[in-house]
């Protein structure tokens, strides 16, 4: 095996030709979830412009505002999640781009904007976890404390 390696002057750390390897790799499949993230997010973007548009009609025929007040919160919902799916997307499609840069030219500093760009991209979904969780536990809380006050009423 070619033991050819890019070698930080400050760390000692080295990247072998099996690293790199595994590196495009990678990068090659970043790219293809990213494509199909993106084709993910146009078909939210699509039917939640779809949800706010029929769910005014549909609300408007039936004569009832709590189907359009749904209908439109829900394509507002879905026009959100698609938006934050953005900032991951752009992440993953410049790890992709600079690692695959960096491996095919041994160029350190694209290497190392590659893993920022990864490192971003995970701290983001890191944060995102958090802030569903604590979402779920509120809603416990919530549901716990509606059934509480529904029993107390009886």
């Amino acid at each position: 095996m070619n033991e050819e390696t890019m070698t930080p002057a400050t760390s000692g750390m080295t990247v072998s030709q099996g690293m790199k390897d595994d590196l495009l790799t990678t990068a090659k499949w970043m790219k293809f979830l990213c494509i199909i993230g993106c084709i993910g997010a146009a078909i939210m973007v699509i039917i939640g412009i779809a949800m706010v548009a029929l769910g005014t009609t549909i609300g408007g025929l039936a004569g009832s505002a709590g189907s359009t007040v749904g209908g439109a919160f829900l394509g507002v919902l879905y026009l959100a999640m698609s938006a934050l799916y953005i900032y991951p997307i752009i992440k993953g499609f410049q790890f992709a781009s600079a690692t695959k840069a960096a491996c095919l030219s041994d160029n350190e500093a694209q290497l190392a904007r590659g893993f920022t760009s990864l490192s971003a991209m995970v701290k983001f979904f890191g944060i995102l976890t958090i802030v569903i969780l604590v979402f779920y536990v509120l809603a416990l809380l919530g549901a716990g404390a509606l059934f509480a006050g529904m029993s107390m009423v009886k």
